[in-house]
């Protein structure tokens, strides 16, 4: 028999926790620290008791939180109208749509307000891919990623309006072991050890997880990978296309995308692949997407095989810092797309004229040792013909002011 004013000092205990997950989402750690201030007050008789009769909850000094809490999941709700990617996407993309998802993790309402501009001081300049000596200019991109070798003079007729002069820029720290723990923690997956390139292996009921952090060169934000076991159920669910089945996944596991995205699939492999492209906001012109260094986008995929999901993969839920930076106009990033083509690697037949048609605003991982940064870049697009083929040419150009990089 436990004693009653222990009892109900647990119970008010126990109600402050859930008031603190109603109201709005704890401070970080505040649930552990919860937590262990209940454990601290039972008494030590009772706490040897429960010890010896249930060691495997005994061993847990912090029990999974709830994830419908934490992740205060969002539905996915996902339109099937269908409409091109223009080679933005690796594969044959073949169909898109586009949903709006409030961030918490990564649009960094933890983070406090935006800083004061140009706090983070001067930026580095992103490594974009290249050919020759240009570092501005990528080499031209196949649509299943392949480069192709030459290129031939541009041509800018299309056109972008930009009435902003300034952009966010982005940055995280590099998450830990212990930050990569809480999110498998949050998942229900327990630690197994921590291989050398991650931050740590998981495993859960049905699945593997794995956990790591920034790579340098080329550039990936930090990750997770989960692969399902094959006790992991299929997702059933009556006329549901496979961007609804990969959206209930993602639901189910706590593991919905809290940042702005567009959604994509991709069917040029064995497995159907469900793309939900990362974006980060801009004030004044909107959602921009978060692309590679070669100007494709990127964020969180699944990958099905009917209705079974074999792995789903994504950016591991930071906190983002913003300050606010200068950036070139269009005028500006169009001369230096069109004067950054770089010697020819062979010879006049092989280097096609390419017009750019398409530009936006998109962010670029710039890796920087303990933090990186996510900045602004215009990307620059065109297609042409070449061998029967028909190819994407992809220019991005780093917006923010040169003053400011180093």
């Amino acid at each position: 028999m436990s004693d009653p004013d222990e009892d109900l000092e647990l119970q008010a205990l126990q109600r402050l926790l859930d008031d603190a997950f109603q109201a709005t989402r704890p401070r970080v750690g505040f649930d552990d620290e919860l937590w262990t201030r209940m454990q601290a007050r039972r008494p030590l008789p009772n706490r040897i008791r429960e010890a010896f009769a249930g060691l495997i909850q005994g061993i847990r000094a912090v029990p999974a939180i709830p994830a419908a809490a934490l992740a205060a999941v969002l539905v996915v709700v996902i339109g099937v109208s269908v409409i091109g990617l223009s080679g933005l996407v690796r594969g044959n993309s073949s169909a898109a749509s586009t949903a709006t998802v409030g961030g918490a993790f990564d649009q960094a309402p933890q983070a406090g307000p935006p800083r004061a501009a140009g706090a983070f001081g001067r930026l580095p300049s992103p490594a974009l891919s290249s050919v020759g000596s240009q570092a501005v200019v990528p080499a031209p991109v196949n649509p299943d990623g392949g480069t192709l070798a030459g290129q031939g003079s541009l041509t800018w007729i299309g056109q972008l309006t930009l009435n902003i002069s300034s952009a966010p820029v982005y940055r995280y720290q590099e998450p830990t072991t212990r930050a990569a723990d809480q999110f498998a923690s949050a998942l229900g997956a327990v630690l197994q050890g921590r291989p050398s390139g991650f931050l740590g292996t998981y495993e859960a009921t049905d699945y593997t997880l794995r956990v790591r952090g920034t790579i340098q060169v080329p550039a990936a934000a930090p990750a997770y990978f989960v692969l399902s076991a094959p006790s992991m159920p299929a997702i059933k669910a009556a006329g549901a296309g496979p961007a609804d089945i990969a959206g209930l996944f993602l639901a189910e596991h706590s593991l919905t995308p809290q940042w702005s995205y567009t959604v994509a699939t991709d069917d040029s492999g064995g497995l159907l692949k469900v793309l939900f492209l990362r974006q980060l906001a801009v004030p004044g012109y909107g959602p921009a997407h978060v692309v590679d260094q070669t100007g494709v986008p990127y964020g969180i995929e699944v990958d099905l095989q009917g209705t079974q999901p074999v792995l789903a993969s994504g950016p591991l839920p930071v906190n983002l810092d913003s300050a606010v930076y200068p950036i070139i106009s269009v005028d500006q990033a169009v001369r230096l797309a069109l004067a950054s083509t770089p010697s020819p690697l062979a010879g006049p037949a092989a280097l096609p004229s390419v017009a750019l048609t398409q530009a936006e605003l998109v962010y670029v991982l710039v890796p920087a040792g303990d933090h990186s940064f996510y900045e602004p870049a215009f990307l620059f697009s065109g297609t042409y013909q070449s061998g029967g083929v028909t190819h994407e040419k992809r220019v991005l150009v780093p917006a923010v002011d040169p003053a400011q990089r180093s």
